[in-house]
């Protein structure tokens, strides 16, 4: 399930300090949908840093986690009762 959260709690962080090694976050456009990216300066851009559109075209957004001990294979989710 994901979490969304409106665009007006989003911090864009400091990325002069941070740099842009930061994982990507997922954003929502009522017209296109989700797209995984990070917005700087007022701008969208994808997971490769490539521009998509103005950040106030973005209604909402999500915190993406990479996985950790909590993933779970298919197959043994599906075998267990």
């Amino acid at each position: 399930m994901i979490l969304w959260k409106p665009i007006s709690e989003f911090v864009e962080p400091n990325w002069v300090k941070l740099g842009t090694a930061l994982p990507p976050t997922l954003f929502w456009r009522p017209k296109h949908g989700a797209i995984i990216g990070y917005i700087r300066d007022g701008e969208l851009f994808d997971a490769k840093w490539i521009y998509v559109c103005d950040a106030n075209k973005v209604t909402d957004f999500s915190v993406i986690s990479s996985p950790g001990d909590n993933v779970v294979e298919l197959n043994e989710s599906r075998a267990s009762p």
